[in-house]
């Protein structure tokens, strides 16, 4: 497990000498390297290994709803093969690059010369981006090429793949020998079981928003809780993983990594500012309502922070990922009954 840098852990009382701006500064960077994103890591690291070996480069994708994880995975990735400076260039291990919508073999080409900093990243026909593309990845030392926003490649619209765009990525796999891993939303997997692509992109792993519907996956989410609660940067835990609290954070975030972020990250700044060394259910109720009760997942969703907590709601709780519609199990003409709830700050008084 990967924590912030600061006072270790164990002596939690030296946090008390920690400015709080530092503290908020470190808790964004908070990092908790839980068994899915290892193996998420571990997958990169596989396809990046493959460029120094004989043979096709081993190509992978890395695939998941928003904001089950897959850019901290690469952005965590890329920081421990992050750019270097020489006498003559930026060498670059790992670059990654950001499809933009509808894309074509120019547009990725495109994107591929603005992440290496071309400053004429734009100008070109296809052929002359792509010939650029191929040197500036020679020269800049690319050994993995990370394409987010992979679905991109599939119109989801008309129900088809950009055919001449994956055909496009064979070649350049090819022609340079680079590995390349793709992230994107599930239905990048139509692109992946294009002609062009199918046999290249044998490593595969689909990133999924934590479970509480079986035992297992009550389990991984409350030890998910208990290290973000060991790794914070407050003198004093917070029992994030006592069951009524762990059940309530559930609620919460229907077991979207990032939203589970939000809120202990929320409620740190919360407990903070009040001058308190422990996250309370109070702090994490404001950072609901303010950060995560408009989301579309949790749009029929009370406060899970106030009041008691029902038996039943997380018998019927499904992960948001089971799910995708305007709201976790609900029809729109439920959504639209919509019956506004009272805000936390009204129950709490709050600012």
């Amino acid at each position: 497990m990967t924590s912030a840098t600061g006072p270790p852990t164990d002596d939690r009382t030296k946090w008390l000498g920690v400015s709080a701006a530092e503290r908020i500064a470190l808790a964004q960077k908070l990092i908790v390297l839980h068994p899915r994103f290892r193996d998420a890591v571990s997958l990169l690291e596989r396809c990046h290994q493959s460029f120094a070996q004989p043979g096709e480069p081993a190509c992978g994708a890395l695939l998941g709803t928003s904001g089950v994880g897959k850019t901290s995975v690469v952005d965590h990735y890329s920081k421990l093969y992050a750019p270097y400076e020489t006498e003559t260039e930026t060498r670059r291990p790992v670059l990654k690059v950001t499809l933009q919508p509808d894309a074509r073999p120019k547009g990725i080409a495109a994107d591929i010369l603005l992440a290496l900093g071309d400053p004429a990243w734009s100008s070109g026909t296809v052929q002359t981006l792509t010939n650029r593309a191929v040197r500036l990845l020679s020269r800049c030392g690319v050994q993995l090429i990370v394409f987010d926003e992979f679905h991109h490649l599939f119109d989801l619209e008309r129900a088809r793949v950009m055919t001449k765009a994956a055909q496009w990525l064979k070649v350049l796999i090819v022609n340079t020998r680079i590995p390349v891993v793709v992230c994107g939303m599930p239905e990048a997997e139509h692109v992946l079981r294009a002609e062009h692509t199918e046999r290249r992109f044998k490593e595969r792993l689909t990133l999924r928003c934590f479970n509480w519907r079986t035992p297992a996956g009550r389990a991984e989410f409350c030890g998910m809780l208990k290290r973000l609660d060991r790794a914070l940067p407050l003198a004093e835990t917070s029992g994030l993983a006592d069951a009524d609290l762990a059940g309530r954070f559930y609620l919460a975030c229907r077991g979207i990594p990032d939203y589970l972020m939000a809120l202990v990250r929320g409620g740190l700044t919360e407990s903070l500012g009040r001058q308190a060394e422990r996250i309370e259910a109070a702090d994490l109720a404001r950072v609901f309502e303010r950060r995560l009760a408009h989301q579309r997942v949790l749009v029929e969703q009370a406060n899970p922070f106030i009041g008691q907590l029902g038996s039943g709601a997380l018998d019927r709780v499904q992960a948001a990922d089971a799910v995708r519609s305007l709201g976790v199990g609900l029809t729109p003409r439920a959504v639209r009954r919509r019956v506004q709830p009272l805000t936390a700050n009204q129950l709490l008084g709050g600012s």
